[in-house]
């Protein structure tokens, strides 16, 4: 019995990814209105190819805002299972244009809380992708003391990447960061801070480092002391920003990615292929 429902389940699977494909095929004759509803019913998977399609689309980022701006979606029980949102942080940062940047960030600025760990595991990924054309709006956004901690550490994050990625952006952004750190009353992002300064290995920032823990400016259950050295001494390999580095947007919509997601969410092992 148990057999039979296990091979129930794989043509069950089989069937509903024929469908897809079916479906995905005639994706290019789809106004952008129905490959987002399309999108909606896929839920989680959303292909590489619907992601791309949407992402081509000159009214894309009118449609994606509407859906950003409907609380509905953003619940588990609304469209798509709370995954357009997602989904669109993502496809923005495939688009890279400063309305999709400017779009990105506004669902930083107001639905921070609600990214939960896609705000730091992702969103400093996705802010880096716009490449060098996001540092100035970066920077500002950084600077806004009125966002929350979390919001800011993912933009000084990006920042750091894009200073790694286009080193011509390297002593700006270490000026950057330098004044952050220097201005900033919060402990936390304080702490935050010196992970991407010390990434440089510049040792000019090492004594303003050092004292601001004199000072008890740095949240130390954060960033302990004993652990500047340790980010000063590690590999690049190992620096923190270098995880952002690899991360490609598109990534997001791999069949290995969704399979992944789908077995942490649901409790569901990958299909079959």
């Amino acid at each position: 019995m148990a057999k039979q429902k296990k091979q129930e389940g794989k043509v069950k699977g089989r069937r509903e990814k024929r469908e897809i494909e079916e479906r995905e095929n005639s994706i290019a004759q789809m106004s952008t209105s129905e490959l987002l509803e399309h999108m909606t019913s896929l839920g989680l998977k959303v292909s590489e190819d619907v992601a791309l399609e949407m992402a081509r689309r000159e009214d894309a980022i009118f449609y994606l805002r509407k859906m950003l701006q409907d609380a509905q979606y953003w619940y588990q029980d609304g469209p798509g299972d709370a995954w357009m949102p997602i989904h669109a942080i993502h496809i923005l940062a495939l688009i890279k244009t400063s309305d999709a940047l400017e779009l990105l960030l506004d669902v930083m600025r107001y639905r921070g809380k609600d990214l939960s760990d896609w705000l730091t595991e992702d969103t400093p990924a996705l802010l880096a992708a716009f490449g060098e054309d996001a540092v100035k709006p970066l920077k500002e956004f950084a600077s806004d003391e009125t966002l929350g901690i979390f919001v800011r550490g993912s933009a000084t994050t990006a920042l750091n990447v894009i200073a790694h990625r286009y080193p011509a952006h390297r002593d700006e952004l270490i000026n950057h960061f330098r004044m952050l750190f220097q201005d900033t009353t919060d402990r936390l992002f304080a702490a935050m801070l010196i992970g991407e300064l010390v990434s440089f290995k510049d040792p000019d920032v090492l004594d303003v480092v050092y004292s601001a823990f004199d000072e008890d400016r740095v949240d130390t259950f954060f960033m302990p002391r004993e652990e500047v050295d340790d980010v000063l001494n590690a590999s690049e390999e190992k620096q923190e920003y270098m995880m952002f580095m690899k991360k490609d947007p598109l990534d997001h919509f791999s069949e290995k990615n969704i399979d992944y997601l789908a077995k942490i969410t649901y409790s569901e092992e990958p299909q079959e292929q």
